[in-house]
């Protein structure tokens, strides 16, 4: 029996022939876990001396590899991260974006607008303090407030309408004026408009006044629209070398149209070269006739010479009639023309002479019969 068991002992051994080249195969498994624990360790023991022994203001060169390696993976994920939350986020907030874009755009139109209108007050604001210092100037003539309402095609303001006719007291005849000075009269009237010939349209003309000399002459107005300045011609100077340009120009008030004083111009050019008028000088206007809206109409009326002065001159006499003349009376039909009386030398009559002399005191010949006898004797 005994020599059985140890039988089947040998042949359970000699069954696994591997069992003698597996133990130094876990040897070396072994040695190999030591060294990775020890590698570990180590490792750990390095980090943490470094971590331990660095200074606050250095970075160890582990951190600095690690985040020179991390940084732009990092900088690639949250730029991703964040395109995607932006673009769900505006995604889910376009129509309230959208709402919002419209209604800054109108408040934008809105703002541009009262830009402009705050613009426009503002011109208009100085325009009307310059009305009103020339409202006090001409207080005196009783000025009335009027709006250009209408003006004819052309660039020049040489005709327009304004806003104001007889039930504002506007008559024809009225000068008009603005800030810078005369800009024309009133030529026609309505009910509640009025239109007006301004000094430099063609058909005008006015009385004139040299302020610097006090020579008188007459101004009419010469502009087209192909001209690019309104320009203005002063004729019947007396005398025109003493006119110098920058000189004053100034109503006269002697065509009993426009008051006496009211600026017109000044002179910008003298003309020496005599025309069919005499000598002439080309005045540039005060007012701007490019832009007016607004002006002022004088309606006082202009005191002419008739009536101030026909009450200080002398009555003269009345004049005799003149003799009136007696007709002759009318000689019947067929009745014989009577002769003048040759005895006086003032009446002659020329006769036929076949001598070819001719003798004043001989018997003149007889005047032939006219048709118009013939026929009333018939």
């Amino acid at each position: 029996m005994p020599n059985k068991k140890k039988a089947k002992t040998i042949r359970k051994r000699s069954a696994q022939p591997g069992r003698t080249a597996r133990t130094p195969r876990s040897r070396a498994q072994t040695v190999r876990r030591v060294l990775i624990s020890i590698a570990i360790l180590a490792a750990v023991i390095a980090t943490v001396f470094l971590l331990v022994l660095r200074n606050e203001s250095q970075i160890s060169i582990a951190e600095n590899g690690i985040g020179s390696f991390l940084s732009p993976i990092q900088n690639a994920f949250s730029t991703v991260t964040g395109s995607i939350r932006d673009f769900f986020t505006n995604w889910r907030n376009y129509d309230a974006l959208e709402e919002e874009n419209a209604q800054l755009a109108r408040e934008n139109q809105q703002l541009s607008l009262e830009l402009d209108s705050a613009a426009e007050a503002l011109a208009e604001n100085e325009r009307l303090r310059e009305l009103l210092g020339a409202q006090d100037l001409y207080e005196s003539l009783d000025p009335i407030y009027a709006k250009v309402i209408a003006r004819d095609a052309g660039q020049w303001f040489t005709t327009f309408s304004i806003n104001r006719g007889t039930s504002s007291g506007v008559s024809a005849g009225m000068a008009v004026v603005n800030g810078d000075g005369l800009i024309g009269r009133v030529y026609e009237v309505g009910l509640n408009y009025a239109k007006v010939l301004t000094i430099i349209d063609p058909r005008s003309s006015l009385g004139c006044l040299v302020q610097r000399t006090r020579d008188n002459g007459i101004l009419r107005g010469g502009v087209s629209d192909s001209d690019d300045t309104a320009e203005c011609y002063v004729y019947y100077l007396p005398n025109v070398n003493n006119i110098m340009p920058g000189d004053t120009i100034v109503t006269s008030g002697t065509d009993e149209l426009y008051p006496q004083g009211i600026t017109v111009g000044t002179v910008s050019e003298v003309s020496l070269s005599a025309g069919s008028e005499g000598n002439y000088a080309i005045v540039t206007p005060a007012v701007d006739f490019l832009h007016i809206e607004e002006v002022l109409v004088l309606r006082d009326v202009v005191e002419t010479d008739s009536d101030t002065t026909s009450q200080n001159l002398p009555t003269l006499p009345t004049p005799s009639p003149a003799p009136t003349a007696t007709p002759s009376p009318t000689p019947e039909a067929g009745a014989a023309t009577p002769l003048p009386d040759t005895t006086e030398d003032i009446w002659s009559y020329p006769s036929a002479d076949t001598s070819g002399t001719q003798d004043s005191s001989s018997t003149s010949a007889p005047i032939e019969t006219l048709p118009e006898d013939e026929w009333a004797e018939n």
